[in-house]
């Protein structure tokens, strides 16, 4: 096969990423409370919880909402007026609390991916927090695409999201690699459309018997090993 264009995830495959929800919805509390809500704390977490239920909802059918849209549904729980501003907000206060450790010889492995492929992110979240992170940290250079799900509204597995980023790369099916770390999103959402699919072996356990690596640092020989 003659790779032109590799698709990368990011949490799991390029980075760790996670936040602290109780933390980061007690600064939602004193947001609200520092412009003049006044709302209790236990309430605002149920309001988020079935803000969060409808939003794992609308995933199990591969749609995908915007923070902003989850967040504006539990403020309708409690009588806030969701204002975009507020909502703007709130979701500064996401990123400011997303913790995102990258793992090693990633800068290194992007930049050799880089100047021998196309390369993608396809990113599963409501948030932009992979696009910001990018750019702070300039690793966003190496793209030439990148695709959070919540720009779509549609995530993997839906093969329409994968089409997206092919059609974006201006590549076919065959001539691109997506890698990742879970095998319902990444591995089987890329097979549905004809992309070769590389698993991050992680804890998962799984029954995948495709392509493999320990990590993304071991991607560069093996996609070497495809191109000859």
């Amino acid at each position: 096969m003659v790779i032109r264009a590799v698709i990368l995830d990011f949490g799991g495959t390029l980075a760790d990423g996670q936040i602290d929800w109780d933390e980061y919805h007690e600064a939602i509390h004193g947001l609200l409370k520092g412009l003049g809500f006044s709302v209790e704390l236990s309430r605002l977490k149920r309001a988020i919880a079935a803000a969060l239920g409808r939003l794992e909802r609308v995933r199990a059918r591969g749609d995908e909402l915007k923070l902003e849209e989850v967040y504006a549904y539990a403020l309708s729980k409690l009588g806030v007026p969701a204002e975009g501003e507020m909502l703007a907000m709130i979701h500064n206060l996401f990123r400011r609390h997303f913790r995102t450790t990258f793992y090693p010889c990633v800068e290194e492995v992007l930049g050799e991916l880089s100047s021998r492929y196309r390369l993608a992110l396809l990113s599963n979240t409501m948030s932009d927090t992979p696009r910001v992170i990018l750019k702070r940290t300039g690793l966003i250079d190496h793209f030439d695409l990148v695709v959070c799900s919540s720009d779509l509204g549609i995530r993997k597995p839906n093969s329409h999201i994968f089409q997206y980023v092919l059609d974006g790369l201006g590549v076919e099916a065959d001539e691109a690699v997506h890698v990742g770390d879970s095998v319902e999103a990444d591995m089987e959402g890329a097979s549905k459309v004809g992309i070769r699919a590389i698993w991050i072996r992680g804890a998962e356990a799984s029954s995948w018997t495709g392509l493999a690596v320990k990590s993304i640092c071991e991607l560069p020989a093996l996609l070497a090993e495809l191109d000859s």
